[in-house]
């Protein structure tokens, strides 16, 4: 099963949508369209009348922005939503999920950037990946999770962004998407398929949610 994304570009570069089965992981600045993405597939799978569980490790859930791109209220009870303040609560958060269609944690690394340093922030982590991609798997369902990029100097004096942690997520993560503002005036952002690696694709955000370009 795929789960639209809301964009047919998108979909097409994901083999369809977001697939059940994979742990999709999705990464950019902040403001890139990352919780956009969850909250249309958040909608686009209630719609479905199919079960949601949503891991919020920063207060970025929003309840009122689902039910306007799906368009009603009644779709938020296929969502069932932990709001987890510590990495204690993001991990034990797995054993509670049920019969579920989509599995989203917004976002993977933030609490344990808090809490963890050195080697065992790595580990940590990799760890946690694991869980999530084995739920993928064996549930099945489709696990999305977003992550935050860091500025990396280089000799040149300028410095580029990448994926914070990215060796340690690559490695559990079935496929990686790059998000990337590309004209905020116009509410115009660039997803790039980075694992496996493919092509690119425009998408717009607005009130309905994330779409195709004009």
């Amino acid at each position: 099963m795929h789960i639209s994304t809301g964009s047919k570009a998108l979909d097409a570069l994901l083999g369809g949508g977001v697939r059940t089965g994979m742990l999709t992981d999705v990464y950019g600045p902040a403001g890139s369209g990352k919780s956009q993405l969850c909250f249309t597939l958040c909608a686009n799978c209630a719609r479905e009348q199919k079960r949601v569980f949503f891991i919020d490790t920063a207060g970025t859930f929003r309840p009122e922005r689902i039910s306007e791109i799906a368009g009603n209220t009644d779709i938020l009870d296929y969502i069932t939503v932990t709001r987890a303040l510590g990495t204690r609560d993001q991990i034990a958060a797995l054993d509670r999920i049920d019969d579920a269609a989509l599995v989203v944690v917004d976002s993977l690394t933030s609490l344990f950037s808090a809490e963890y340093s050195g080697p065992s922030r790595h580990l940590a982590v990799m760890s946690h990946m694991h869980e999530l991609a084995l739920l993928a798997i064996n549930a099945p369902c489709a696990v999305v999770a977003t992550n935050m990029v860091r500025a990396v100097p280089q000799e040149n004096g300028k410095s580029i962004e990448r994926e914070y942690l990215a060796a340690t997520v690559s490695i559990q993560a079935h496929m990686r998407l790059k998000f990337a503002v590309e004209n905020a005036a116009k509410s115009s952002y660039r997803a790039t398929l980075v694992q496996p690696p493919r092509d690119s694709a425009q998408f717009l955000i607005s009130r309905s949610g994330i779409h195709d370009m004009d």
